[in-house]
C-alpha cells in the first residue's frame, strides 16, 4: 500500500520557525522595548531658570538662579557681581513668585530692559532678554539640566587653553581690563605675574613636541595647586603664562612668584617612561609701581622685568626696575 503525499501545508497546530522560542523570552524584550520607547519619549523637566551672558565681556557665561532672590550689581553682596560701570552697586533683583520670575530695577541709574523697554518690574519669560545699562544683556532660559551642562562646557571651552585647562588669552585680557579698572575706581590692589619656561625649545627638540606639551600641562597642574581660588592662571602663548593677582601687591607678588618657581624646579614632568626638570623665569609688576596703570601698561612692565631675569641667567624672579 502506497503511504499518500505529505501535505505541503503546515499543521494548524505547528510552530512557525520565527515563532519558536519560549513565549517567556518574547515577553521579556516586548517589555524591556516598552521601556526604551519610555524613556527615549519622556522629555526632561525644565526646572531650572538661567542667565546666559551674551554681550561681549563673558559671553556665555551661565548663572543659574538659586534661591528665592537673585541681586545683580557691582556689590560683592549681589549673587552675580558684574564689574561695570554702566551698572550700580545693587542694580537689580530676580525673585521667583508661584513658579514664576519676576525682574525688579532697584532704581539704578541706567536702567533695566527686557527686549529693549525700560521696565520697574516684569515677569521674565523664556528667551526674554534682559539689559543691565547700557553694555550688560542676559537672555534668561527655562532649562533642562542637560542643557545648563552643555551650555556651562560651551562656556568652558571658550574661555580655556584646550591642550593645558589654563584660561586662554583672550579671556584674560577681558578679565585684566576689568580689574584694571576696578582697582583704579577703588584704590585696590593688582599684580600680574608673566613668566615662561627656560629653554623651551631645547625641551621639545630633546623629547619632542608631546614632550613639551607635557611640561606645560606639568606647569599648569604645578601652578594650580599653589595659588589661591580668586587667582587666574592663563596661556599668553607658546610656553608664555601671566597669572592675575587680585588685591596684592608686588611684594606679595614676588613672594607667590618665587613659591611657584621652586615648586616648577623641584617637580620632575613625568612623560611615558621619560622625567625631565624644567625651570621658569619670572617678571612681576603691580598698579601701584606704574604710573598711570593701563592693561598694557602693567603687561609691558611685567615683560620688561622678565626679560631682565633672562638676561640674569633665568630660573629666577624679577620684580623691580
Amino acid at each position: 500500500m502506497v503511504n499518500p503525499p505529505a501535505s505541503s501545508k503546515p499543521e494548524d497546530n505547528a510552530v512557525p520557525f520565527a515563532s519558536a522560542r519560549p513565549a517567556s523570552a518574547a515577553l521579556v524584550n516586548k517589555t524591556n522595548l516598552r521601556a526604551t520607547q519610555r524613556h527615549l519619549i519622556t522629555p526632561e523637566q525644565r526646572d531650572r531658570a538661567l542667565l546666559v551672558r551674551t554681550d561681549a565681556q563673558n559671553a556665555g557665561q551661565v548663572l543659574k538662579l538659586d534661591g528665592p532672590k537673585f541681586g545683580l550689581g557691582r556689590h560683592p553682596d549681589n549673587q552675580a557681581c558684574i564689574d561695570d560701570d554702566g551698572i550700580s552697586r545693587f542694580h537689580a533683583r530676580i525673585s521667583m513668585d508661584a513658579e514664576k520670575y519676576w525682574v525688579e530695577d532697584l532704581g539704578s541709574s541706567n536702567g533695566t530692559y527686557i527686549n529693549g523697554r525700560r521696565v520697574t518690574s516684569c515677569e521674565l519669560n523664556n528667551g526674554d532678554t534682559l539689559n543691565l545699562g547700557p553694555r550688560v544683556s542676559f537672555r534668561f532660559s527655562s532649562a533642562t539640566a542637560h542643557e545648563e551642562r552643555v551650555l556651562k562646557q560651551l562656556y568652558e571651552a571658550s574661555v580655556r587653553d584646550p591642550l593645558t585647562g589654563a584660561f586662554n588669552r583672550h579671556y584674560f585680557s577681558s578679565q585684566l581690563n576689568s580689574e584694571v579698572a576696578y582697582g583704579a575706581r577703588h584704590d585696590t590692589q593688582l599684580s600680574v605675574i608673566l613668566l615662561d619656561i627656560d629653554f623651551f625649545k631645547k625641551v621639545n627638540d630633546t623629547y619632542g613636541h608631546l614632550g613639551g606639551d607635557a611640561a606645560l600641562v606639568h606647569l599648569t597642574n604645578v601652578f594650580g595647586k599653589g595659588l589661591r581660588t580668586e587667582d587666574l592662571l592663563a596661556r599668553y602663548g607658546g610656553e608664555e603664562f601671566v597669572i592675575l593677582l587680585r588685591g596684592t601687591p608686588v611684594e606679595r607678588a614676588m613672594a607667590v612668584a618665587e613659591r611657584l618657581r621652586v615648586s616648577l624646579e623641584s617637580q620632575p614632568v613625568v612623560h611615558g617612561e621619560t622625567r625631565f626638570h624644567v625651570t621658569a623665569s619670572f617678571g612681576c609688576a603691580s598698579l601701584t609701581c606704574c604710573k598711570g596703570a593701563t592693561s598694557d601698561v602693567l603687561l609691558e612692565t611685567a615683560d620688561r622685568r622678565l626679560y631682565r631675569a633672562k638676561e640674569a641667567g633665568r630660573n629666577r624672579v624679577v620684580a623691580s626696575d
